[in-house]
């Protein structure tokens, strides 16, 4: 029997998800409190779905923005457990198999507090290659860094400094090892903290404009030519914006002159035109009437 109390605790999971009821909600605790607070979550629940023998447990988490939640996305990754995002909110599958397509219809036009933003891209510096699925980590603060990349020291992360950091596994000829991305503001900020960074120990570090990429390793040190390898295939592409008012065109005598010739070609064909058809009824006019020639005029002196 599904206790009606139940139903007053949901606020972003709806009664029913298609043909599938809720029969149990209640609140779902992110695992790392500390790093998901951090990441800006605002409120989460959990809850249970049926429809006749099959049912789902599904947990959702709703974050300040889009950056938190991919942020939450990659930290809750589990080969056992469906994670999946919309906009700025992260929902994780418990138990069972979620409807893909019901929630898609269903559920994500429901949602409220939707943050349309566009998603951060640090990850679109990490190359595909070699790079081990499921370690993607985005780090947004002290909290997240010390529990995902301990080794490298919040001071020289730069987060007061509006420092963006990307971490993931590759697979090197040496053994695993992790590639880290970091993002600033401008390139005085990252070269002021690209040489703290470059102090860690047994860290590989890179810079290129706003951007400084480390490798450390996962196991075994390696060697300085696999390391500086694998931060060589950070490639930074500046973008420019100008926000500027287009240029007016000059003025060209030729294509004024040639426009002049269409307009008065484009007016003959049109006299012609309009001439041939005065003369057609005419013609018409006088063969209907009956007569073979003009009317005699006669004119008068006064």
């Amino acid at each position: 029997m599904v206790v009606p109390a139940l139903f007053l605790l949901a606020t972003i999971l709806p009664p029913s998800i298609d043909d599938w009821k809720r029969t149990a909600a209640s609140t779902a605790e992110a695992p790392l409190p500390a790093v998901a607070k951090e990441f800006g979550l605002t409120e989460s629940e959990s809850a249970t779905y049926q429809s006749g023998a099959k049912k789902f447990h599904l947990a959702a988490y709703r974050l300040k923005d889009v950056t938190g939640a991919v942020a939450l996305e990659q930290s809750l990754q589990d080969p056992k457990r469906k994670v999946f995002r919309h906009q700025n909110y992260v929902f994780q599958t418990l138990e069972g198999t979620a409807p893909r397509g019901a929630i898609d219809a269903y559920l994500y036009p429901a949602l409220p507090k939707l943050d349309r933003s566009a998603a951060p891209n640090l990850l679109g510096y990490h190359p595909a290659k070699g790079r081990k699925s499921g370690t993607e980590r985005l780090i947004l603060g002290p909290e997240s860094l010390r529990a995902f990349e301990p080794r490298i020291p919040v001071a020289a992360a730069g987060f007061d400094f509006a420092g963006e950091l990307q971490l993931a596994q590759y697979m090197t000829p040496e053994g695993l090892a992790t590639l880290a991305v970091l993002r600033y503001p401008n390139h005085a900020i990252a070269k002021q903290q690209f040489q703290a960074l470059r102090q860690v120990e047994g860290a590989t570090a890179l810079r290129q404009g706003p951007l400084v990429a480390m490798v450390l390793p996962s196991g075994k040190p390696l060697s300085e030519k696999t390391a500086t390898d694998l931060a060589s295939t950070v490639q930074y592409k500046a973008e420019v914006m100008m926000d500027k008012a287009p240029e007016k065109p000059q003025p060209n005598p030729g294509k004024f002159m040639m426009g002049i010739f269409k307009l008065c070609g484009i007016l003959l064909v049109a006299c012609f035109v309009f001439g041939m058809i005065f003369a057609l009824i005419r013609a018409y006019g006088r063969h209907w009437s009956g007569r073979d020639h003009e009317p005699e005029m006669t004119s008068l002196g006064i």
